[in-house]
């Protein structure tokens, strides 16, 4: 643990100190930021609370209140305040930007640091960060985090592929982090190369940014020889860094001290209780530079009931099933890209990179799943690699679906978060 003393904080300390800064950051929030004034005072809301539970009584904020109040107007401070500045990937619309204080930034480099140590980093690691560096979270947080524990970095930033296998192998980079369909198609470079993956001297990842599936945990961990760690964050909280998997594996624990976390029914916005699925709404205890209150993540998860074995008091979330958004309804029957991923994923006669088509046929919808073959198939093997996937996609998802698998590399290739949906429903309304 990097932080033993507050990641095993007994839980009544731990909830009466969230309760000190929820109540803190409540104020904070509406003294300094008009928006948060004005939304708490339509609500009818004090922010002088006596109890954590009063807390759902506060309205929501959502992406659409940021984006209306981009770039400055939700900041709580004045402008020389701020140090720094990032922004989300923008892959859902205008991008959101977030500033932060040196404070703010201790605060990201603390979360991170205790993260990354789940995930295995010592400062004796080679940390390789194939990530962009910009104004996207992702690598500064890696990279805050490990300079924090103390280890070797190499920000080797985006893309370049060939060239990230080569500075592994000439560094003996030890720990690697990014994104889960970006670690897969490392390998398959890796092996046009002539290198094995495993051979390498990569022992250790954690990976986010993107729904990551058991099955893509899985096949990481196999084909480089790696333990496999999941992390999760979001540029409105302060980027990757909000909860990791530790050893255990078997759900994400969640800093609690910083980010206080409450499921919801996404329809209705009525809380639900631990284990019950929902959306994950998070507010920010310690962001001094732009609270957030009661964010509607749009991630779909549930919140674990009882302590971990690994001895960390902190809850525990489910991976990330997929995003309320991102949900498709075909035939009358909802379902996420995850389902898709896991069933391909399972069958080992196919790659990493898919993509799932949805149209309509008169009044009907179709799905027709495209996923690259390992290798060329005879035409006998192809249409029964095509059986065995319809048939285990049908068990995950109750859905008929039509299978094509296709040549190797055939596919498009994203080195950044992987578009694996095309809906033409809307394209064509």
């Amino acid at each position: 643990m990097f932080n033993p003393k507050m990641e095993k904080l007994p839980r009544r300390k731990l909830e009466e100190l969230q309760l000190k800064r929820l109540k803190k950051i409540l104020n904070h929030a509406y003294e300094n930021v008009p928006f948060y004034r004005k939304k708490f005072d339509e609500a009818g809301v004090n922010p002088n609370i006596k109890s954590l539970d009063e807390l759902e009584k506060f309205p929501f904020t959502t992406k659409d209140d940021l984006r209306r109040n981009m770039p400055f107007n939700m900041l709580a401070l004045p402008m020389e305040e701020y140090v720094e500045l990032h922004a989300s990937s923008g892959t859902t619309g205008e991008p959101v930007t977030v500033c932060y204080t040196r404070n703010d930034l201790e605060v990201w480099a603390e979360v991170m640091a205790r993260c990354l140590a789940m995930a295995g980093l010592t400062k004796k690691d080679i940390f390789q960060i194939p990530i962009p560096y910009g104004t996207f979270t992702g690598a500064f947080g890696f990279h805050y985090g490990g300079q924090k524990i103390g280890a070797l970095i190499v920000p080797t930033g985006k893309g370049e592929s060939e060239r990230q296998i080569r500075l592994m192998k000439y560094y003996g980079t030890t720990f690697i982090a990014g994104i889960a369909s970006y670690a897969l198609h490392l390998a398959n470079v890796a092996r046009k190369m002539g290198i094995e993956p495993s051979e390498l001297n990569v022992r250790n990842g954690i990976f986010g940014a993107e729904m990551f599936t058991e099955a893509t945990k899985k096949r990481i961990m196999e084909e480089w020889n790696m333990d496999v760690h999941d992390i999760y964050g979001l540029t409105e909280m302060c980027g990757p860094g909000v909860s990791t998997d530790c050893d255990e594996h078997d759900g994400l624990h969640l800093w609690e001290d910083h980010f206080y976390a409450e499921i919801i029914d996404p329809k209705t916005g009525e809380k639900l209780e631990k284990e019950e699925e929902g959306e994950l709404v998070l507010t920010t205890l310690t962001k001094e530079g732009m609270p957030i209150i009661r964010y509607r993540t749009r991630d779909i998860t549930f919140i674990y009931d009882g302590l971990c074995n690994c001895g960390r008091t902190h809850i525990k979330h489910a991976p990330i099933k997929g995003r309320s958004d991102d949900m498709l309804i075909v035939k009358g029957t909802n379902i996420f890209p995850s389902q898709i991923e896991e069933a391909i994923l399972k069958n080992n006669k196919v790659g990493n990179n898919w993509l799932m088509i949805v149209d309509k046929k008169g009044d009907m919808d179709t799905i027709l799943v495209k996923v690259e073959g390992k290798k060329r198939y005879s035409e006998e093997e192809r249409k029964r690699i095509e059986e065995e996937l319809r048939k285990e996609i049908k068990i995950i998802t109750t859905l008929g679906v039509n299978v094509e698998v296709v040549e190797p590399d055939s596919l498009p290739k994203h080195e950044g978060k992987a578009k694996r949906v095309i809906d033409k429903r809307k394209l064509n309304q």
